[in-house]
């Protein structure tokens, strides 16, 4: 007998609940003013809908360009001028080294040559950015790998660089 009950519970709950929205949609003084805004609403839903399906589709359209660019330029690569290719590199290695000043990058035939005071732990990340630069055919490395700052002046803060400009 509680089956029975519990079973037809589940039916009584949705009757009326339907039976509650439909008086409240249905009812003379506000019911049209309800119904507007669940329009309005489903109106804005649909509207956000297609933005956001506009802006992915761009989006990806875009990553496609992209890709295909690259794709592109690695099969008619030409190898760049040692000085572009330098330039490069030199544009990568402000994120895994903390002193990118202390690095001197030199270029001979597409191969890099780094040296410099450098900290351990940023070297592995700087060869593997450096390797992945688009031109490079090889990396010498000449670096002076240091434990901690101490007093390597290339390693201090606020030490001039290669440049011998402050780094302040």
């Amino acid at each position: 007998m509680t089956m029975r009950n519990e079973s037809s519970f589940v039916p009584f709950l949705a009757g009326f609940g339907a039976g509650a929205l439909f008086a409240a949609l249905l009812d003379p003084r506000r019911g049209a003013g309800r119904r507007a805004l669940i329009r309005d609403k489903a109106l804005s839903l649909v509207r956000q809908a297609g933005v956001t399906a506009a802006r992915q589709g761009r989006d990806l359209k875009q990553r496609a360009q992209g890709l295909a660019h690259e794709v592109s330029a690695r099969i008619e690569e030409e190898q760049p001028s040692d000085d572009v290719l330098a330039e490069r590199v030199r544009a990568q290695i402000g994120r895994p080294v903390s002193h990118p000043r202390s690095i001197e990058v030199r270029v001979e035939g597409g191969e890099v040559i780094l040296s410099g005071p450098i900290l351990r732990r940023e070297l592995d990340d700087l060869l593997r950015r450096v390797a992945r630069v688009r031109g490079v055919c090889g990396i010498r490395n000449e670096l002076e790998v240091h434990e901690s700052e101490g007093s390597v002046p290339g390693l201090q803060s606020g030490s001039p660089g290669p440049s011998g400009q402050s780094r302040r």
